[in-house]
């Protein structure tokens, strides 16, 4: 226990008055000798004890009532994570002084154990204090000028409206109380946070009028509050400040989501930035809490019924709304816009606090390409932030299918293919050889396998090798190439597929098959899949044996499988053995099917449940394409590839490496076979070099045995061997690698006329010869490069973005922080060429909010117990706190109420019982006295 006005402690010298009042008193009366009076010493010694302890009482509470008002004046407060119980020392020091006045009422011994025992703990009060002072105050004492990091939390939730006004305006209005009233010279940093902190000073800044300049601009973001991100960006800007006193004061409401508490090293990480700074900074929690009662209905999601859109039909878009609230609300209507045009509205019903509930709109594009879609709700409550949620979908006008056809002898029926491909597009022009047309979203196309030429693979979205007992090994090459780089493989593995073939085949990416073929298994009674199985996204629409028939299929012959390489099982028989697996495979997707999908392997065909089987297993082999909705974060990007490595790529338009580069990217691995055409439209045919750098990264200790494929030339160094070689395949030699530890990588390459290619492969140790692998090499981060595009954010304010080299390929990167909503960018050429834009059109991309910020899941006692493991935390309610703090005053929970009420009601006793001793002592005064024979009242 502390005092706010800790000199108005002299008040207690009033305790001294009614003692005085007493001495004086008991002084002035003087002895008369008086012979009657021995006849009343014997009465008078019987009430002598009596006198004594109502004296005492009384002297106890009248100075108990001055010292309790004393106290009171000088305003005691518990400080935050008070070290010493106020319990203990408030009733200490009002005992001591009670038993203090008492004993000058009490004589002989008595008198002196009481004195000695007030003196005893009031000493034990005093060092109390003094000792809370040493242990507690001291974290507050002021030590020269501070510089102060306020950090104002700018998420969704921070829009919660409050007594009228929002959270964030609430926040940021103390924010500037705070910078009028802090200690001259006091330095301030500001931090907006929200999903990508931002600091809004670059420094701490003494002159109050633009840090006032700075808070007054500050605008909600939305999103999620990454508060330990944001602890970061205030810690390295405090660093730039020029006092050695640091204080980091956080405006939050009582978010759990952001703060990483399910992260401990995260935190370790941030208390060791702290203690390496001058001084260790003290960390303030202005904590604005929820409401008790809370009105709030948010969206809570956006569903496709389709992984694919198209034109051909309809899609059903399913919006979830959740009462995030307490109380039960009836919103409004939910609204659906396309485009910015209104497309249709439905009705929500009556929903408790915790419900629930889905709203779906049927809806088919008219136009291929990038749609906005905006869904609203008039939810008429607290949190408006949470009542709009945007998704961007990647509307297809056609899904280009390529079925190879291993068994094209016999009727359309009888081949590997005639079945998937009529699945596809079910039409009678496929039968005739012709396409499907513009009404159908798949477009598929089969060649005999035979016929397969190196120019039908342009293009195609997801290959289908259809029971295909082997490819050339060019051939082979270009489709995995194709794959790493975003397409999608279907393997159908019938009895023609030769599985020496399919096993041994790899890519960039390693092995293409999720799992290594078998032998061909017969059961004349034919097995069934298991929907129990179907828990993949790719089937899971046929998990529920009411929506489909798949439970019925006999299948006759089947492939067997071995250990899965990097894939997963799609769907089993009830025999155990896979029917489907899949694997992520560079940028693209492969998929496995264990049987053939024609009359060869039973009824499966026959079924109603095959050709939207078909469909949903080509789609998910198609993947997403580019998501172009995002994560909000700081420069929020688009990844245009997603491989998990690569090396970074520089290409000229010379052979001599000369000059800046034509273009940057990253490329998945050395796998290229370009033949007479060129890498790129920027790049001429003949006469072009490319440079690759990165990191190799080996999964195993050995001796890598090294070989090129090149036409012209290849120049290879790895760590510090150099290689070099011409036209042709060349064995380059060995290298020894340790498994986890990266040796630098350059390769260099030029072609000078003629056809143009460049493999690249290793022999791991007791391995076969692969392509090596993207996930063996990391890229070497560069310098951004080319024109930045324009961009409009959600706000109306330009901002820029540029096509870039990352981490895992290239990605569209925005620059700025993430503002929930739509982002509209005007795309380069090249970006035009690799999305499909047409000319003259925007692509929207849409920064996601976090649902998580509806919800509002407050922080535990055990998740700021991890933050004061790091930092001198504080919570400090009200503006007159913080600035107790910057004073060096500290601040806390004030009970001179307590003691205000408490030294009322004691007036109320002290003034009963003084009346009651009064009365008690003048019905005293009819003493009867004995003088023998007669008996004489006085």
């Amino acid at each position: 226990m502390l005092f706010l006005n800790p000199w108005l402690l002299a008040g207690l010298g009033a305790v001294a008055i009614p003692i005085v009042i007493h001495l004086v008193r008991r002084q002035a009366a003087k002895p008369i000798d008086w012979g009657a009076m021995r006849f009343l010493f014997d009465t008078v010694a019987m009430r002598r004890r009596k006198m004594e302890w109502e004296d005492l009482l009384l002297m106890a509470a009248r100075c108990l009532l001055l010292g309790l008002v004393a106290l009171a004046i000088a305003r005691p407060f518990v400080p935050p994570d008070s070290s010493v119980p106020w319990m203990f020392v408030l009733p200490a020091a009002l005992v001591g002084i009670a038993l203090f006045g008492g004993s000058f009422v009490l004589g002989g011994k008595g008198k002196w154990i009481l004195r000695m025992s007030s003196i005893v703990l009031l000493l034990a009060a005093v060092g109390l204090v003094f000792m809370e002072r040493t242990l507690n105050l001291k974290r507050f004492e002021a030590s020269g000028r501070r510089d102060v990091a306020l950090v104002i939390d700018a998420s969704s939730s921070m829009d919660l409206s409050l007594d009228g006004r929002t959270v964030f305006s609430k926040a940021v209005e103390e924010a500037k109380q705070l910078v009028k009233d802090a200690p001259r010279g006091t330095a301030f940093l500001v931090v907006l946070g929200g999903p990508a902190p931002e600091a809004k000073t670059a420094a701490p800044l003494t002159h109050r009028a633009d840090v006032l300049g700075v808070l007054d601009s500050l605008k909600l973001i939305g999103g999620t509050f990454r508060a330990h991100e944001a602890l970061g960006v205030a810690t390295l800007g405090l660093a730039e400040g020029t006092n050695a006193s640091k204080e980091i004061i956080v405006f939050t409401d009582a978010q759990r989501a952001g703060w990483r508490f399910d992260n401990p090293n995260a935190w370790d990480g941030l208390g060791e930035a702290w203690q390496a700074m001058p001084s260790k900074p003290k960390l303030l929690l202005r904590d604005y809490g929820v409401s008790p009662t809370l009105r709030n209905v948010s969206i809570a999601g956006i569903d496709f019924s389709r992984s694919v859109v198209g034109t051909d039909r309809e899609v059903t878009l399913r919006v979830t709304v959740e009462n995030t609230g307490t109380e039960a609300v009836t919103p409004g209507a939910v609204s659906l816009e396309i485009g910015g045009a209104k497309t249709g509205e439905k009705p929500v019903g009556l929903l408790v606090a915790g419900q629930r509930e889905s709203v779906e709109f049927s809806h088919r594009f008219s136009q291929p390409g990038p749609q906005a879609i905006t869904v609203r709700i008039d939810a008429r409550d607290d949190l408006a932030a949470d009542d709009e949620a945007e998704r961007v979908v990647n509307v297809r006008a056609n899904l280009p299918v390529l079925l190879v056809d291993g068994n094209p002898a016999g009727s359309f029926f009888e081949r590997a293919a005639g079945y998937s491909a009529l699945a596809l597009a079910p039409t009678s022009d496929l039968r005739r050889g012709k396409t499907a047309g513009k009404d159908y979203l798949m477009d598929p196309e089969v060649i005999p396998a035979p016929e397969l030429k190196d120019g039908d693979l342009e293009g195609r979205a997801v290959i289908v090798l259809a029971d295909v007992p082997r490819l050339p090994e060019r051939l082979a090459s270009k489709i995995a190439a194709a794959v790493n780089d975003g397409a999608g493989l279907m393997i159908i593995a019938g009895p023609r597929a030769e599985a020496a073939f399919y096993n041994q085949w790899t890519g960039g990416d390693g092995p293409l098959l999720p799992m290594p073929l078998g032998d061909v298994a017969v059961d004349a009674d034919g097995v069934s899949p298991s929907p129990a199985t179907f828990l993949h996204e790719a089937v899971a629409l046929f998990k529920d044996e009411k929506n489909s028939d798949l439970a019925t299929a006999k299948v006759k012959q089947w492939r067997k499988t071995g250990e899965a390489i990097g894939g997963v099982p799609v769907a089993a028989f009830l025999n155990g053995d896979p029917f489907l697996a899949a694997k992520n495979y560079g940028n693209g997707r492969t998929l496995l099917a264990t049987c053939a999908f024609d009359a060869r392997s039973g009824n499966l065909p026959a079924l109603r449940g095959f050709v939207p089987l078909v469909h949903e297993l080509v789609a998910w082999s198609a993947g997403r394409g580019v998501d172009l909705n995002v994560e909000a974060a700081w420069s929020p990007s688009v990844a245009m590839h997603g491989s998990s490595g690569g090396l970074t790529a520089s290409y000229w338009a010379n052979r001599e490496w000369k000059g800046q580069p034509k273009f940057v990217r990253t490329d998945s691995s050395i796998d290229f076979r370009w033949g007479d055409q060129k890498p790129d439209k920027r790049l001429p045919n003949d006469r072009f070099s490319i440079e690759w750098r990165g990191q190799l990264l080996p999964a195993e200790t050995g001796e890598y045995e090294l070989t090129a494929e090149v036409d012209d030339v290849l120049q290879l160094r790895i760590g510090d061997k150099s290689y070099e070689t011409g036209w042709g395949r060349k064995e380059l030699g060995k290298v020894t690698l340790e498994k986890g530890k990266a040796v630098p990588f350059i390769a260099k390459y030029y072609e000078e006329g003629g056809d143009a290619y460049a493999r690249l492969y290793w022999t791991p140790p007791g391995g076969t010869r692969q392509i090596i692998p993207a996930h063996a090499f990391r890229p070497e981060k560069v310098r951004e490069a080319g024109e930045p595009m324009r961009v409009v954010d959600p706000t109306g304010s330009p901002r820029q973005a540029m096509l870039r080299p990352a981490r895992v390929g290239r990605e569209l990167a925005i620059g700025g922080s993430a503002v929930p909503g739509i982002y509209q960018v005007t795309p380069d050429e090249e970006l035009q060429g690799l999305l499909g834009i047409p000319e003259k059109s925007t692509l929207p991309v849409a920064v996601l909010s976090d649902p998580g910020e509806s919800r509002f899941e407050s922080r535990t006692p055990d998740d700021l117990a991890l933050v004061r493991k790091h930092a001198d935390l504080l919570q400090p309610s009200s503006v007159a706190d913080m600035v107790g703090v910057l004073q060096g005053k500290g601040f806390g929970r004030e009970i001179w109420k307590l003691l205000a009420v408490a030294g009322l009601i004691l007036f109320i006793l002290e003034s009963v019982l003084a009346r009651w001793v009064s009365r008690n002592r003048r019905s005293a005064e009819n003493i009867r006295v004995d003088f023998g024979q007669e008996a004489v009242w006085k």
